[in-house]
């Protein structure tokens, strides 16, 4: 409700999250629990004033540090539910920032030490925040995203999931395209 820009957004990494996790073969459970929880990534960001989170332009680096606390507040406000669903929305917000060569935040955990859950959804949130306008931004052309995918490549995202994204590109399109803003 704070950010008309995200109507969809969370709908569409939701749905991308849930086909990663089914070409990774993850177990009927996880998928579930992937589908269900991804979409509360960015939950974090209701502790982020409004004149950062809406700012129209490229935020200052103070305000960039603010921006990151988000993932770290999102943890806090579910990783104290003995709920399955908010255990996992809580690992999925904390580490979706995570990168692959360690250089993420908030922890800097590298490769395998990020959660699966986080692995995923980073790839979904990146994929769909690219290729969709915000007050401070322009969409990607769908090219740019997939070049930006290759270099990126075992630096930020896990390269099995670039490969298993990049294999079935079609049909993350396809959901893009189901769910437009």
């Amino acid at each position: 409700t704070r950010s008309q820009e995200t109507g969809y957004h969370v709908k569409r990494v939701s749905e991308y999250s849930k086909l990663l996790a089914q070409k990774l073969n993850l177990s009927k459970n996880d998928i579930d629990t992937i589908f269900i929880s991804s979409p509360m990534h960015d939950i974090g960001k209701v502790g982020i004033p409004d004149s950062i989170l809406n700012k129209p332009g490229k935020l200052t680096s103070d305000e960039w540090e603010v921006m990151k606390t988000h993932a770290e507040i999102g943890y806090n406000i579910l990783n104290t539910s003995t709920r399955a669903t908010l255990k996992s929305a809580a690992i999925i917000s904390y580490s979706h920032h995570e990168k692959w060569d360690g250089s993420g935040y908030p922890l800097g955990l590298k490769g395998e030490d990020i959660h699966i859950f986080g692995r995923i959804t980073a790839l979904a949130d990146v994929f769909d925040a690219l290729g969709s306008e915000r007050i401070y931004k322009k969409a990607w052309p769908l090219e740019d995203i997939l070049n930006l995918f290759k270099e990126q490549r075992a630096k930020h995202f896990d390269p099995y999931i670039i490969d298993i994204f990049m294999d079935n590109l079609d049909e993350f399109l396809a959901i893009r395209d189901r769910y437009r803003d």
